[in-house]
């Protein structure tokens, strides 16, 4: 027989199995395995041990500090109205004349029942001290006070506070209700002639609370000293006492450690869980917000990793079986070769990841710099609050920072006070905001600051300088829309570039002055143009300018803009109220009637009043109109 093997035998023939391969294979796959499982490990304990330091550090107060702003927000606007409607001169009068002025009273009774309807107060309500009269939002005398009456306390503690307003969590006998009140006086302090104010249902406010938590597993608490709770995301809590809700060690070290600092506290539950609490003081009262997270809760977000852990694990293992094999069979060398390639993919991929995530991270960064930068420019809201007696200011970027801002200087006797709009939306809008708010501090500085039309002009020039469009041809045609006032004991002179400004005076009659037609800044310009003052007339009144932002917005049935003439009309029908009231019901407008759409451009709205000392004669100074 021949011992030569015929080819159908060589290519049945199958290799002999490799045993040193099966090992490398085993030991690689056992090798990578066991780091993968060790790593995963380690990084879920770190993980989890820094998740937990900054819950305590960080997420504990962030979280406090923000529903406590709400709810301190929600306790100053009610101080706010009461405040407001405690000084309201027809009040002040109807109560000097005994409450015996039938159109007066008729008056005070359909500002309480808009209190009431309209904003939404629960009650509202008038104490007097002359005839202990209790007066409720139906104009309704409900009961006469006494010192006797243990319900009546409230009215005589109020008087006796001698502060302007105060809050205080109350069941009302004849609301048959738990309320939070706040108690303003009316007339001085010293001998005031009421106690008035509005209140809300607390029941309201529960549900108010419960919507402030942003997870599950929290619990919230509003308690005073004593440990009484006055306000909880669980209505069923309200009016117990904490130490009925947590463990007793629990509740004794937030009543022992109850002062102005912010506590943190760690404890186990009845049930064995492991739970986080912090104390946080309000601003607006006396009372701590308790704030309690679930641990399990916060660290929930593991558990996902550890299962997504162990299922790259069990993928792990098949690839590199599989992956070892083929290249052990197929490639010369392959141990050398897979770990060589193994190493390569990883530095690829992890040097495009981190690529990515700084280049992602520096845009961030980026966006949110701008907006601080965006924001210190702005007047502060305490520096307005020096310069007017009386102001509102609604400024509503379309994105994170925009191309809208508000400015103000103030030289002696003299306040400038202006608002533009920038070419652009974003960062290129709000680049151009910071151009032009230094454009205008250069010039008000330069001592050139009693003439707004002299203002518009330098500007224009100094802008078009600035961004090279003082000739015809160009890459770029940026500048803004402005307008400006000029505000003096003795007048007001306003001068605008495609901005109008709306005048009401004290009956209520609206007058509009619209700028000249060429904004600032751009091509079409020229270097010289020329603009128009306009001096006001007599008489104290309020004065409101807007970038188009508002009356460009579209929205309601036809998806038509909200219009210069209905901004107008707003202004007519809210302008007898207070300036901080007609900022609600101007953003409760805007909101209703752009309904679901999104905000199309930047919006901002500036209202000041002008002091009743303004003598000047009513007259318009022009300067020729350059073209």
């Amino acid at each position: 027989m021949s011992n030569v093997l015929k080819p159908e035998t060589i290519m049945k023939t199958k290799p002999a199995f490799d045993s040193g391969v099966a090992k490398v294979i085993i030991l690689a796959s056992v090798l990578i395995v066991f780091s993968i499982v060790l790593i995963g490990t380690f990084v879920y304990f770190f993980t989890e041990n820094e998740v937990v330091k900054k819950l305590k550090s960080r997420d504990l107060v962030t979280i406090a500090e923000s529903i406590s702003s709400k709810v301190d927000a929600r306790i100053d606007k009610e101080i706010e109205t009461s405040l407001v409607f405690a000084n309201d001169p027809t009040l002040l009068k109807w109560l000097q004349g005994g409450e015996s002025d039938t159109m007066l009273e008729a008056m005070v009774h359909q500002k309480t029942n808009y209190l009431h309807q309209t904003l939404g107060y629960s009650t509202t309500f008038i104490a007097s001290t002359k005839t202990r009269h209790y007066w409720d939002e139906n104009g309704k005398i409900i009961e006469t006070l006494s010192k006797q009456d243990p319900d009546d306390s409230w009215f005589f503690e109020s008087i006796a506070l001698k502060k302007p307003a105060s809050v205080n969590f109350d069941y009302n006998n004849q609301l048959k209700d738990t309320f939070a009140f706040v108690n303003a006086l009316a007339g001085p302090v010293e001998a005031p002639l009421a106690v008035v104010g509005v209140g809300i249902n607390l029941h309201e406010l529960s549900d108010n609370f419960a919507s402030y938590k942003d997870g599950k597993g929290i619990n919230l608490w509003l308690i005073d000293g004593k440990g009484s709770i006055y306000l909880s995301d669980v209505y069923e809590h309200n009016g117990k006492n904490i130490r009925d809700v947590l463990i007793d060690s629990a509740s004794s070290d937030v009543l022992k450690q109850f002062d102005k600092s912010t506590r943190i506290f760690e404890y186990d539950s009845k049930s064995g869980d492991r739970m986080d609490l912090i104390s946080y003081p309000l601003k607006s009262t006396d009372l701590h917000l308790l704030v309690e997270v679930e641990r399990n809760e916060t660290v929930s977000f593991l558990r996902t990793i550890k299962w997504n852990t162990i299922l790259a694990v069990a993928i792990s293992i098949v690839s590199i079986v599989f992956f070892f094999y083929y290249i052990s069979r197929k490639l010369a060398n392959p141990y050398k070769r897979a770990i060589l390639l193994n190493q390569e993919l990883e530095k690829q991929v992890m040097e495009r990841t981190k690529e990515l995530y700084e280049r992602n991270q520096e845009m961030l960064d980026s966006i949110n710099y701008a907006k601080l930068l965006q924001e210190s420019v702005l007047p502060k809201e305490q520096q307005l609050k020096v310069l007017f007696n009386e102001h509102f200011v609604i400024w509503r970027p379309r994105d994170v920072v925009g191309g809208d801002f508000y400015w103000s200087k103030q030289f002696g006797e003299r306040t400038l006070v202006a608002v533009g709009d920038c070419t652009g939306h974003g960062v290129p809008g709000a680049f151009m905001t910071l151009l032009a708010v230094s454009a205008l501090n250069r010039i008000a500085d330069s001592g050139e600051v009693g003439d707004p039309a002299v203002i518009l002009s330098q500007l224009n020039r100094l802008l078009k300088e600035t961004l090279g469009q003082d000739v015809h041809e160009g890459v770029t045609d940026d500048g803004l829309d402005i307008g400006i006032c000029s505000i003096e004991p003795n007048c007001v002179v306003f001068a605008g570039a495609s901005c109008t400004l709306h005048r009401v005076d004290e009956d209520g009659v609206l007058e509009s002055w619209k700028g000249n037609r060429r904004s600032v800044g751009y091509r079409k310009t020229p270097i010289d143009y020329a603009y128009t003052n306009h001096l006001m007339p007599v008489g104290e009144a309020r004065y409101y300018m807007t970038t188009d932002g508002f009356t460009d917005q579209n929205g309601g049935e036809r998806d038509y803009s909200f219009g210069k003439k209905r901004f107008a009309d707003m202004i007519v029908r809210y302008g007898n109220l207070s300036l901080m009231e007609q900022k609600e019901l101007f953003l409760h407008e805007l909101e209703t009637y752009m309904g679901e759409e999104r905000q199309r451009d930047d919006i901002t709205v500036l209202s000041f009043r002008a002091a009743d000392q303004i003598a000047a004669g009513a007259a318009e100074e022009s300067t020729e109109e350059g073209m």
